[in-house]
């Protein structure tokens, strides 16, 4: 077979189980194994033999026998009996609590990381406020930050966004951004773009409006 019928049907592996396996409480030797489970799964959920997992390893029948063991102890798998389509008794496995268990893993380190780069959002924010107006802020200022943030729930983008536009003015206050801030709420403003736009209408220059003084007509009496 050459290397170009090799690449015809290579065995899938979502990455997250690549970089999250350990945190499944299985090591590497485990994590082969699981493999060439998953793999059986796809043409049948009947449990594969020893011999048939054991082939391309160098592992021993009865490390294999222990690996099944710890992948059941660790609720990854499950193997139940029942009879197949010739009534004989037959195991089947179930790796359904395998990608429950990936799927939460997956999800907690999605958590992790929006986490992680809400820290550094924040901080980033916070150094900028504090180098705009050359000082430290204040633990009030900071409360106020943190107000704006997660009981307000105006963004990291909307809050730099109102600090520049305060900036524009020489108005830099925390007074003069919650101004801001509140009237861009108030017209539901989401995005940068949308900031910019409030900001163009509110700045454009107003043209006189000159209104021409109509005469009063006393329609029973005639014009004044």
């Amino acid at each position: 077979m050459d290397k170009y019928q090799l690449r015809e049907r290579p065995v899938v592996i979502h990455k997250a189980l690549l970089d999250h396996y350990s945190e499944l409480g299985i090591n590497e030797t485990e994590f082969v194994i699981l493999i060439k489970l998953i793999y059986a799964s796809e043409t049948s959920n009947k449990q594969p033999s020893i011999e048939v997992l054991q082939q391309g390893t160098t592992l021993p029948a009865r490390e294999i026998t222990t690996i099944i063991q710890h992948l059941i102890q660790t609720e990854l798998l499950e193997l139940n009996v029942n009879k197949d389509e010739d009534g004989k008794f037959t195991e089947y496995m179930n790796l359904e609590p395998f990608y429950e268990k990936l799927s939460d893993v997956i999800e907690a380190a999605q958590v992790n990381k929006r986490q992680e780069n809400s820290k550094i959002q924040f901080n980033t924010l916070f150094e900028q406020i504090e180098q705009s107006f050359g000082r430290p802020l204040s633990p009030f200022e900071i409360e106020n930050l943190n107000q704006w943030i997660d009981v307000d729930g105006h963004s990291f983008e909307i809050i730099q966004a109102a600090l520049n536009e305060a900036e524009s003015h020489n108005k830099l206050s925390f007074k003069y951004l919650d101004r801001i801030l509140l009237n861009w709420k108030k017209q539901n403003v989401q995005t940068i773009e949308e900031s910019k736009n409030i900001s163009q209408q509110f700045n454009k220059p107003k043209m006189a409006h000159h209104v021409k003084e109509i005469p009063k007509i006393d329609w029973l009496n005639g014009e004044d």
